[in-house]
């Protein structure tokens, strides 16, 4: 099986780098020359950590064209807010019954992939997926190194349409065995923990940011008080996931999942996380914390939101003042159920009984 990994950041050579380790061929594409100029002299990734190594990539390029040509798999570890970019620029290269890993998708990433590839009138059959998280936590080193911090334990990952995550599974599971298939696709996709997390710590460290303090973001920027805004949102969310049908998003069930912690509070949890003790924080205010979490993950859950008739005050209020720290109109440029035309799969899980709950029921015509 031979793979392509889209990305040369932190996680993009982790990947590249693990993959190399079980002795796959790696094909390394990156956009800029910068990040990939010394893999390319060198061979390979230099790689500290849980894994300790040099290991040989087979190619390390700017062209997309050569580095998905004959590669089976193609894993996408790239900032959310670049997906739609990425899938139009992969559009005319891509070949029979490939498989594409978004890592991670953020919110309806594998929707907005496909939509971008089927408005295209693309005929080939491939297989789109997201995790729900990235499966590594790992930190670019110089040059061509990278420190892998911890290899989670079990990542969820879900194909779009549902229908496709087992045969994918199947596929990669000797290759990543901590993958863990969810059959509902809508259940994974909303269970994003970027998005519950980066953007309302970013937001409430913005001072310390904007000022160039160095501080180790979840360990000093990190409090009590601050996680009681977490644990707001998480019961926002949860607003939404009940109307749906959906399992309740639980930060503390996902910290005992991804890093076997095992705690009864978000604050408590962050805390015994071994692996966000040595992460700074961001170097700029303009953060992917904000870029990438908030039209990509906080933005499409308004969205839902509006569309269910349900009040999400403080996720609201966390859109509006990033975009007015960043100088950007998230609302404008994020995902949103409209733009990806998920009505029609949102009516569909719709519990009448929850609709009629919350006073919304005139809001929705439930098929």
């Amino acid at each position: 099986m031979n793979f392509c990994v889209i990305g040369a950041g932190n996680g993009g050579r982790a990947f590249a780098a693990y993959l190399s380790s079980k002795g796959y061929s790696v094909n390394l594409y990156n956009r800029s020359y910068s990040r990939i100029l010394d893999i390319k002299k060198k061979g390979g990734i230099k790689a500290s950590g849980e894994l300790n190594g040099f290991f040989p990539i087979n190619l390390a390029t700017q062209n997309l064209e050569l580095a998905v040509r004959d590669v089976d798999v193609i894993l996408i570890v790239v900032p959310a807010s670049v997906h739609k970019d990425i899938a139009e620029k992969l559009i005319h290269y891509l070949s029979h019954d490939q498989i594409i890993l978004l890592n991670p998708g953020r919110t309806f990433g594998a929707v907005e992939f496909r939509r971008t590839i089927e408005k295209a009138g693309i005929p080939n059959p491939i297989f789109i997926a997201e995790t729900q998280t990235l499966l590594f936590t790992s930190r670019q080193l110089k040059k061509n190194g990278v420190k892998i911090l911890k290899t989670k334990d079990l990542v969820d990952f879900a194909a779009f349409p549902d229908k496709d995550t087992f045969f994918m599974y199947d596929t990669l599971k000797d290759v990543f065995p901590q993958l863990h298939p969810v059959d509902d696709y809508l259940q994974m996709t909303l269970n994003n923990i970027g998005m519950l997390l980066h953007p309302t710590l970013s937001l409430l460290n913005a001072s310390a940011i904007d000022s160039g303090r160095k501080f180790k973001f979840y360990v000093e920027g990190v409090t009590g008080r601050t996680c009681e805004v977490l644990e707001i949102i998480q019961n926002e969310l949860n607003k939404i996931y009940k109307i749906l049908g959906l399992k309740q998003l639980r930060f503390c069930k996902w910290a005992n999942q991804s890093y076997g912690i095992k705690e009864n509070s978000i604050f408590k949890a962050i805390q015994k996380i071994r692996a966000y003790e040595n992460i700074n924080s961001p170097k700029d205010l303009i953060t992917r914390y904000f870029t990438e979490d908030v039209p990509t993950g906080l933005v499409p859950i308004s969205s839902l939101a509006k569309f269910l008739g349900i009040q999400t005050p403080v996720i609201n209020s966390v859109i509006n003042l990033s975009s007015i720290l960043c100088g950007k109109n998230f609302r404008n440029e994020g995902r949103t159920i409209f733009g990806l035309e998920l009505e029609p799969l949102i009516k569909k899980r719709i519990s009448c009984e929850e609709l009629i709950e919350l006073g919304a029921k005139e809001k929705i015509q439930v098929n």
